[in-house]
């Protein structure tokens, strides 16, 4: 085994990528805790949360609109439409929301879904009709890989049996729903 001991390592005029290895290396060692530094952290990263109840149309899938941030990196999402556009790369997506009626009410279904582009990609759905209760704590996750420009909306579906359908707010740390993407690739 060779050593080469140098402090820096640069392209030559002209160029600008560097190799290590070729094609028949197939892994890299660093010393143990070596650190590496200048490559690309798992940003953006989103977190936000629904502070005010937001009443929903009965039998309908409707778009929250998240009131809340708690953390938005590279402002991906748009508050003022729900609207969620990640930069590209592959993301994990965590949507957790409280659905239910007002106390004149009980739930029939309930669910939680992503629609990404306009394309359902993950759903969560509840029926509560035998069980006469008036809300549901759902959660839906997916992975998807975005191209910079698609959008991803969370959008929750009630029926109840008379009354306001609505997903709850909640006050800090305990939002009524909260959304959560974090950049994996």
């Amino acid at each position: 085994m060779s050593k080469i001991l140098v402090d820096t390592i640069d392209t030559r005029s002209g160029t600008s990528n560097i190799t290590i290895g070729s094609s028949n290396a197939s892994q890299i060692t660093l010393k143990s805790g070596a650190t590496l530094t200048n490559f690309p952290d798992n940003s953006p990263i989103l977190s936000i949360g629904l502070n005010s109840t937001q009443n929903i149309n009965d039998n309908t899938w409707t778009t929250i609109v998240f009131d809340t941030e708690i953390l938005d990196a590279d402002n991906i999402y748009n508050t003022s439409t729900g609207v969620c556009t990640p930069t590209a790369g592959t993301y994990l997506m965590i949507f957790c929301a409280n659905v239910g009626g007002d106390t004149n009410s009980s739930l029939q279904n309930a669910g939680v879904r992503f629609s990404v582009g306009g394309t359902v990609t993950a759903e969560q759905t509840v029926n509560s009709a035998s069980n006469n209760t008036r809300y549901a704590n759902l959660v839906t996750s997916y992975i998807h890989t975005f191209d910079g420009s698609t959008y991803v909306l969370c959008q929750a579906y009630n029926d109840v049996s008379s009354g306001q359908a609505s997903v709850f707010g909640g006050s800090s740390p305990r939002f009524g729903a909260t959304f959560q993407m974090v950049k994996l690739i």
